[in-house]
């Protein structure tokens, strides 16, 4: 058969035939292939003469994702993060720190190995209590960001470089007199103004409105009566208990485990330490006579104007080695003479002492058995999770799965995006992953969703079987919280009359505590307050901009958050430079660094223009 097939290749008829197929595999789209290359794709960033590809850009996007998941609860997707823009911001990083590279090379800047040692031994984040570098945080900062020290040395030889080309560019950015005097003057320029307040509760609460009042509220107002989103969802979960009957924990290997963990269960001595850290020899020795004297570390403290430091339960290595060996020789209670270390002259005192114990099998047993099966547990549902994966892969619904491999099957009718049900109760039942209602909300009906991780308790396999769309709430059902709302805006209109009312004489002059007691309301003199609002206390803010816009005598009215605010200014407060150095001082380094901003801003723009620079959003598209 083949040697038909090779024979009949040679022929001009099938030569041709191939040739066509050929001219149609492009037609298709395999030409995309042969563009992109046969062994690699195209880069999807280029600037100058640095290619990135794809999977380099998406891997530090990640990376930006999983620095930004403590701000979002852990919670955020990188759908979601693509929507904000992150990927934009990853790109722009990229491009314009490779710009500066760019540059840097063709300048001939260079950062010695002993430059980069000390940068990254003097970083605080990686020295221990004592203040020395400690190598074993270094190892554990490259494991959290996913690099190896090799990477890793070469971004901060890299940064190095970009640090002297800002520097070089930034260095002599200066804010002149001619531009800070006029800004620090018109941010820093008080005012002070009389208020007259009038609560809500100042004015009585109206009677309830009559059915048809009610019914118009509600219809003019429905989204204030919505009801969410309820899903219906079906969930398969595989929990710790559909495996415990495999898990045989025998008392060899609690004996293993605890060998392997004894460490673990030795705990050394503790004692709790107070201590006064002096700085001199001469206030050293006047606490040495003090101690000899017979005071205690209060008294020592007072004494020197020093304070004394509780340091906790400590052991001895979490002292310097002179401490340490002091304190643990010391008896309990009693205030030992200094002694020096490179941190100075300590005075300590010894209080209560946790001896050291040695925890016996018999002692721990119980946890070491709990532990084991815990493992095991895990061990046994990820092989079970493959088995259902493949199930599932192999065609077969959950419900199938389910039975086949004997696991729980959960349906929950309503449950809107909070984990509550139609009573606005907490939905009991729930697996307690912190993803569970962001698959159930991102899911479409009918699909089943990935095998997802439950925390402590298994997997869990979901399918949304019915989505109620949000929907007006019946007024029947909100009527007393309708009725409560309209009451309230009743109110709020009521109180703004008299505040209206308290304004009208504000502006004819009547003094402000007069006119507060007439409308019922309180007066107060404001703090000099600027614009940004700072001790202006509850004034509205809008209310802060037209006292700002204002000359003294006038009169402005705004709502607060349960008030309303009639306000007339008083006083303008200018800003005396000559009287806040520190304030113009700060300003001037502000807006120099504002300035040294947009100087690289514009530098990296010229380097866009010499080395170019191209973005493949299609090529990032394919790779994700």
């Amino acid at each position: 058969m083949l040697d038909t097939f090779r024979n009949a290749s040679q022929t001009w008829i099938v030569k041709l035939l191939f040739a066509l197929l050929a001219l149609s595999f492009l037609a298709w789209g395999i030409g995309d292939v042969v563009r992109r290359g046969i062994f690699g794709t195209t880069p999807a960033i280029e600037v100058g003469r640095t290619a990135l590809s794809a999977a380099e850009v998406n891997a530090e996007f990640k990376r930006d994702v999983e620095r930004l998941q403590p701000m979002f609860g852990g919670k955020l997707t990188t759908e979601d993060a693509r929507k904000m823009g992150l990927m934009d911001r990853t790109i722009e990083s990229i491009v314009s720190r490779t710009l500066a590279d760019e540059a840097a090379q063709d300048m001939g800047l260079r950062a010695s190995d002993e430059t980069i040692l000390r940068e990254v031994t003097s970083n605080p984040d990686l020295r221990d209590s004592t203040g020395k570098f400690d190598r074993q945080r270094l190892d554990a900062a490259l494991a959290r960001m996913g690099l190896s020290e090799e990477s890793f040395m070469r971004e901060q030889r890299a940064d190095q470089m970009r640090n002297q080309l800002a520097a070089a560019l930034s260095g002599g950015a200066f804010a002149p007199d001619s531009v800070v005097d006029p800004l620090v003057r018109h941010r820093q320029e008080q005012r002070v103004a009389d208020t007259v307040t009038v609560p809500d509760t100042a004015v009585p609460m109206p009677a309830a409105p009559d059915d048809a009042a009610l019914e118009a509220y509600y219809k003019a107002n429905t989204r204030r009566f919505m009801a969410p989103e309820f899903r219906a969802v079906t969930v398969m979960l595989l929990r710790p208990a559909d495996v415990a009957d495999q898990i045989k924990i025998t008392d060899q290997m609690i004996q293993d485990a605890y060998q392997q963990r004894r460490g673990e269960f030795n705990t050394t001595e503790h004692r709790q330490v107070s201590q006064i850290l002096i700085d001199t020899k001469a206030d050293a020795d006047k606490a040495d006579a003090l101690v000899k004297e017979g005071k205690d570390l209060a008294a020592i403290a007072k004494a020197l104007n020093r304070q004394v430091i509780d340091l906790g339960n400590v052991e001895e290595s979490d002292l310097p080695a002179p401490l340490g060996a002091r304190v643990f020789a010391q008896a309990p209670g009693r205030v030992a003479p200094s002694i020096h270390t490179d941190l100075g002259w300590h005075v300590v005192q010894v209080g209560a002492v946790t001896p050291a114990h040695n925890r016996s099998l018999a002692e721990v047993r119980g946890q070491i058995e709990q532990d084991l099966r815990a493992e095991k547990a895990g061990d046994l549902l990820a092989d079970l999770s493959n088995k259902v994966e493949d199930a599932m892969g192999g065609g077969a619904s959950m419900e199938e799965a389910a039975k086949r491999f004997n696991l729980t099957i959960e349906k929950f009718p309503a449950i809107d995006a909070h984990g509550s049900g139609p009573d606005g109760k907490p939905v009991a039942g729930l697996p307690k992953a912190a993803s569970f209602l962001d698959v159930a909300f991102h899911a479409d009906i009918n699909d089943e969703s990935q095998l997802t991780e439950n925390p402590g308790d298994g997997y869990f396999m979901l399918r949304v079987d019915s989505v109620t769309p949000p929907r007006p709430k019946p007024l029947t059902a909100v009527r007393a919280e309708a009725t409560a709302d309209w009451q309230g805006e009743k109110r709020h209109a009521a109180a703004r009359e008299r505040a209206e009312h308290a304004a009208e004489q504000l502006k004819g002059g009547t003094p402000a505590a007069v006119v507060a007691k007439a409308v019922g309301g309180q007066v107060a003199e404001t703090k000099p307050f600027t614009r940004d609002g700072a001790d202006a206390g509850d004034l509205p803010p809008a209310l802060i901009g037209r006292m700002f816009d204002a000359q003294p005598g006038a009169v402005a009215v705004d709502a607060g958050k349960a008030d309303w605010v009639a306000a007339r200014l008083s006083r303008i407060i200018p800003f005396d430079p000559a009287a806040h150095a520190d304030t113009v001082k700060a300003a001037h380094a502000e807006l120099a660094k504002s300035i040294a901003g947009d100087l690289v801003d514009e530098y990296l723009a010229a380097l866009n223009a010499k080395y170019g620079v191209k973005v493949d959003r299609a090529e990032l598209n394919r790779e994700e």
